[in-house]
C-alpha cells in the first residue's frame, strides 16, 4: 500500500492567501463605522476566507491510500473505490497562463456511486495516475480525448509507467 499526501509546499500559498484575506476582512469589519452595507460586505468576505481556509486545511490533511484492491481517501469524507469498480477516469489540465506552460492536473476516478479527485500537487502523483490508467485499461474504459492526451503528456514527462 502507498500513502499520498499534500505536502506543506503544496498548500502554503493557500494558507498565506487565507491569512491575508482574513486580515483584509477583519480589520475593516471591526474598524468601519456601523454601516450595514459595509458590515455585510466585510462579513461576506470574512466568511469566504474562513471557508477557503477550512478547505485548504482539509486538503492538507487528506490522505490518499492506494493498494492492490483500490483507492481510498479520508477527506473531505471517507471514500473508497475498488479498482474493478472504476467506471470513469478523467485527467484534466488547468492552465494558469495562456500558453499552458504552467498549471496543474486533476485526476477524477468514479465508480460504485462514489468519486475521488486528486490534484497533481500530491506526492507521487504520477504513481496515482499510473494505477488509475492501469485500472481503466483492465476495465476496458473508453477515455475521452482530453484524458488520453493528458495521460500521454504525463507519461512523456515521467517516463514509462510502472506495471
Amino acid at each position: 500500500m502507498s500513502v499520498h499526501t499534500y505536502p506543506m509546499t503544496a498548500v502554503i500559498g493557500d494558507y498565506t492567501r487565507t491569512v491575508l484575506g482574513l486580515a483584509v476582512s477583519i480589520v475593516p469589519f471591526y474598524a468601519a463605522p456601523a454601516k450595514p452595507l459595509v458590515t455585510y460586505i466585510f462579513a461576506g468576505m470574512l466568511a469566504a476566507f474562513v471557508i477557503y481556509g477550512l478547505r485548504t486545511l482539509a486538503r492538507h490533511l487528506t490522505r490518499i491510500e492506494i493498494s492492490d484492491e483500490g483507492i481510498r481517501t479520508n477527506m473531505p469524507s471517507a471514500r473508497a473505490i475498488a479498482w474493478g469498480d472504476v467506471e470513469k477516469v478523467r485527467l484534466r489540465f488547468f492552465a494558469t497562463k495562456r500558453k499552458r506552460a504552467d498549471g496543474w492536473f486533476q485526476l477524477v476516478l468514479a465508480g460504485a456511486g462514489r468519486s475521488i479527485a486528486v490534484e497533481s500537487s500530491i506526492r507521487d502523483f504520477h504513481d496515482v495516475v499510473a494505477r488509475a490508467a492501469a485500472a481503466a485499461a483492465r476495465n476496458r474504459l473508453t477515455l475521452d480525448d482530453a484524458t488520453a492526451g493528458n495521460l500521454e503528456a504525463l507519461t512523456q514527462t515521467a517516463g514509462p509507467s510502472p506495471s
